[in-house]
C-alpha cells in the first residue's frame, strides 16, 4: 500500500466557512452522500474555506462526495494547515455567535457585536455579543476550560465594564456547577446537528442537576439573562421571598390585532421581570370584533410607534384586565413584545381602524457645512414611488438570471447610499415592494442579501415575512424553507413571463439642463457605481472616459454640469468622509487634482486653509474610497472604516 505523500490532506475535515477565509458564516458537511448532494445544490467546490476563526490556514477546502465512507472536506495540495479541530462540532462556536446575533436582532436589537476569543482552540474558546445602548450589555459563552480563578476574575473584570452581563456554558467548560452555586440556576448552551446544519439549544441547569434543553429561538431575553421555558413555568426554588401571585393573563394570537392612534401615557411600573417598558393608549381592533380604546405596553427601547400609522402586533402578546381602571378609562391592557408598522394606511383585515393622515412634512433645513446627525433620516433621491419601480425592475431581471443582488448593489441602482437607509427603513421599503401578500406572488425580498453574505436568508427576511403576516416566532429552519420557496416562485414566474421592452438609455436622458430630476439621479447612481469599481482596483478615471462608460458624448455637458454631477456623487459631504469624484481628472493632466476638483470640494462646502487645502482633500479623498478593500477582524458585527 503506497503511503500519502506529505502534501496530501488525509485529514478528515467537516467544517468550513463560505465567502472568504475571514468569514464567521459556517458550513457543516454531512456525512451521508444523499445529504451531500442537497448540501451541494446551489454552491460550488469553490466557495468553502479552513477558515481563519477555525483555527485553520485560510487556503479553500474542496468538498469530497463518497458512498463507503464519510464525505468530508480536504485541503488541496500542498498541505501547511495546523489546525487542530477539524470534527463536527469544530465550529460550534460560530453557530452559536452567528444563532444569537440573529436571536437577538428578533428580540429588538439591531446593534449585536459578536467577538470570537481564542478561535480554533479546543471547544472553541468562548463567544462575547455586545448589544444594546453602547453595547452596554453582554453575553459570554464559555465553551473552554477555565480554571476556578480565571473565571472569577473574568466575571469581576466584565462586570466592571457592562451594565448586564449574562453567563452561559458549554458542555466542556466544566464550570455551570459554580454558576448555580452563585445563582441558583446557569444557563448552557450546546449545537445538535440536524440535516445540514448545527442547531442551537438552550438548557436550564438547577441544583439537582436537572436540565431541559429548548431551542434558542423558543427563549426570551430579560434584564436577568436569557429565559428558557424552564424559567418561565418552572422557576427554581430560592431564598427569596414567594414572588406576588402571577396576574390574569390572557395570550393572544400573533397578527390578530392591529392599532392605530397611539398615545404615549406615563411610564407604567416595571415589569415582573424588572423589564422597562413603555405605555400607550390606543384604538385597537382584533380580527372580526370592533374598535376598542384600550391600553398597550411596548418594551423600553421599542420605537414608538406612530400615530398616524396601522400598526400589528406580531410579537408574543397577552391581555389582562384593568381592575383598578376609573369607569371613564379603558378596562383592558395588552403587554406586547413588539409591534410592526403597515405600509398602507388601510387594511381589510381591521376595517374600522382609520389612521389619522401623516403631519405634513417639516420645511428643509438650511443648507449648513456642519456634520449632521448619523442618525437622521436621509430622503430617497428619487422618491419612494420610483425607488420601488426601480427595486421591482432589477429584482425581475435578477430572477430570471436565477441570482441574488446585494442589497448594497440594489438601492445604488436608485441613486441611494446603503449609509443613508438605516435598518428599520430597510425592512419597510422591502415590506412595501412585496405587499401585499398574495397566493402565487413570490416574495421578491427573497433575492436580496446583504455583501459578502452567504446565499441565505438575509439576517432581517424573518422580519420582512413578519410584516407580510407570517408569525413573527417562525423558527430559522422555517425561515429558509419559506425563503427557498419564494426564491423558486420567482424564477418559476420570471421563466414564464416574457421579459418586457425597457426603453433604450439614449443621451438625451443624461444631457444636463435639459433631462428631468429623476434621469439626472440615475446618472449620478451610474457615475457612483462606476466609480466604486475605479476605487477598488486603486486607480483613477478620465472624466471623458467615465462619460463614454455611459454612452454619453462629452460635448453635451458644460464645465457647470461636471461639477455639479461629480458634487452630486458625493454629497451628502461631511469632513473626513470619502470622496469618489478625487478618483476623476481632465484628460492630457499633470499629477495631482483636477483642475476642476476644488469647484467641487465649494459646491460641497469644503472650506481649504493653509493646513489642509484643495490638494490634500484630493489625496485624502482618493485614499479613501480605496479602504474599503481589505480591513478585516477576529471582532465581528457592523464595520468601521477610518481615514
Amino acid at each position: 500500500m503506497v503511503s500519502p505523500s506529505p502534501e496530501e490532506d488525509t485529514r478528515k475535515v467537516q467544517t468550513a466557512v463560505i465567502g472568504q477565509a475571514e468569514s464567521d458564516w459556517p458550513v457543516f458537511l454531512p456525512y451521508d452522500h444523499d445529504d451531500f448532494d442537497r448540501f451541494m445544490r446551489g454552491r460550488t467546490r469553490d466557495d468553502f474555506y479552513c477558515g481563519v476563526l477555525l483555527g485553520g490556514c485560510g487556503k479553500k477546502l474542496t468538498p469530497k462526495r463518497y458512498t463507503e465512507k464519510k464525505c468530508h472536506f480536504a485541503h488541496r495540495p500542498p498541505v501547511h494547515c495546523r489546525r487542530t479541530e477539524t470534527g463536527e462540532a469544530s465550529a460550534d462556536h460560530l453557530y452559536i455567535g452567528q444563532a444569537l446575533r440573529r436571536w437577538l436582532l428578533r428580540q429588538g436589537y439591531q446593534d449585536a457585536e459578536v467577538t470570537y476569543l481564542d478561535p480554533g482552540s479546543v471547544h472553541g474558546g468562548a463567544v462575547e455579543v455586545r448589544f444594546g445602548q453602547g453595547r452596554s450589555r453582554l453575553i459570554r459563552v464559555q465553551l473552554a476550560r477555565l480554571s476556578l480563578r480565571e473565571w472569577q476574575e473574568t466575571r469581576d473584570r466584565l462586570a466592571d465594564q457592562h451594565t448586564h452581563v449574562h453567563w452561559a456554558y458549554g458542555p466542556y467548560c466544566g464550570l455551570s456547577h459554580s454558576e448555580v452555586d452563585a445563582a441558583g440556576h446557569a444557563i448552557r448552551i450546546s449545537c445538535r446537528t440536524e440535516s445540514e446544519t448545527r442547531e442551537v439549544y438552550v438548557g436550564t441547569q438547577y441544583p439537582d442537576n436537572s436540565l431541559a434543553w429548548s431551542a434558542l429561538t423558543e427563549c426570551r431575553l430579560s434584564n436577568e439573562g436569557i429565559i428558557t421555558p424552564r424559567l418561565d413555568t418552572e422557576p427554581p426554588a430560592s431564598s427569596t421571598p414567594a414572588p406576588a401571585p402571577t396576574p390574569l393573563a390572557f395570550p393572544l394570537a400573533p397578527g390578530t390585532i392591529a392599532f392605530t392612534a397611539a398615545t404615549e401615557l406615563p411610564a407604567p411600573r416595571p415589569a415582573p421581570d424588572c423589564t422597562a417598558l413603555r405605555l400607550y393608549e390606543a384604538d385597537l381592533q382584533p380580527l372580526g370584533s370592533a374598535v376598542v380604546r384600550a391600553r398597550i405596553t411596548l418594551p423600553h427601547d421599542h420605537p414608538a410607534p406612530p400615530p398616524h400609522q396601522l400598526h400589528v402586533i406580531y410579537s408574543s402578546a397577552h391581555l389582562l384586565p384593568l381592575t383598578d381602571a376609573a369607569t371613564s378609562e379603558p378596562a383592558w391592557l395588552i403587554r406586547a413584545d413588539g409591534a410592526s408598522p403597515l405600509p398602507q394606511q388601510t387594511d381589510s383585515r381591521w376595517p374600522d381602524l382609520r389612521p389619522a393622515p401623516p403631519p405634513p412634512e417639516p420645511p428643509p433645513p438650511t443648507p449648513t457645512t456642519t456634520e449632521p446627525d448619523a442618525s437622521a433620516r436621509h430622503p430617497l433621491p428619487l422618491g419612494e414611488t420610483e425607488t420601488l419601480r426601480i427595486f421591482r425592475s432589477k429584482l425581475e431581471l435578477v430572477a430570471r438570471a436565477r441570482g441574488l443582488i446585494n442589497w448594497e448593489t440594489l438601492v445604488s441602482h436608485a441613486g441611494a447610499a446603503p449609509g443613508d437607509i438605516t435598518p428599520q427603513e430597510r425592512v419597510r421599503l422591502l415590506v412595501a415592494l412585496d405587499h401585499p401578500r398574495a397566493d402565487g406572488k413570490p416574495v421578491l425580498s427573497a433575492l436580496v442579501k446583504p455583501a459578502l453574505a452567504p446565499d441565505a436568508p438575509a439576517p432581517y427576511f424573518a422580519d420582512i415575512l413578519a410584516c407580510l403576516g407570517w408569525r413573527a416566532d417562525l423558527t430559522e429552519a422555517k425561515v429558509v424553507e419559506i425563503w427557498e420557496r419564494e426564491r423558486k416562485t420567482a424564477y418559476a414566474l420570471a421563466e414564464s413571463t416574457p421579459a418586457r421592452q425597457r426603453p433604450s438609455d439614449g443621451l438625451a436622458e443624461a444631457k444636463a439642463g435639459t433631462t428631468q430630476a429623476q434621469n439626472e439621479a440615475r446618472l449620478v447612481a451610474r457615475f457612483r457605481e462606476h466609480l466604486e469599481l475605479v476605487a477598488n482596483g486603486h486607480g483613477i478615471i478620465k472624466w471623458s472616459t467615465l462619460l463614454k462608460k455611459q454612452h454619453i458624448s462629452p460635448s453635451t455637458l458644460s464645465d457647470e454640469d461636471r461639477v455639479r454631477l461629480l458634487a452630486a456623487v458625493d454629497r451628502s459631504y461631511v469632513p473626513g468622509r470619502r470622496m469618489l469624484s478625487a478618483l476623476v481628472k481632465a484628460d492630457g493632466q499633470t499629477p495631482g487634482p483636477a483642475p476642476f476638483f476644488g469647484d467641487v470640494l465649494r459646491k460641497l462646502g469644503w472650506k481649504p486653509d493653509a493646513a489642509t487645502p484643495t490638494r490634500g482633500g484630493s489625496m485624502a479623498g482618493r485614499r479613501g474610497p480605496c479602504l474599503r478593500a481589505g480591513h478585516t477582524s477576529h471582532t465581528r458585527g457592523p464595520r468601521c472604516f477610518r481615514q
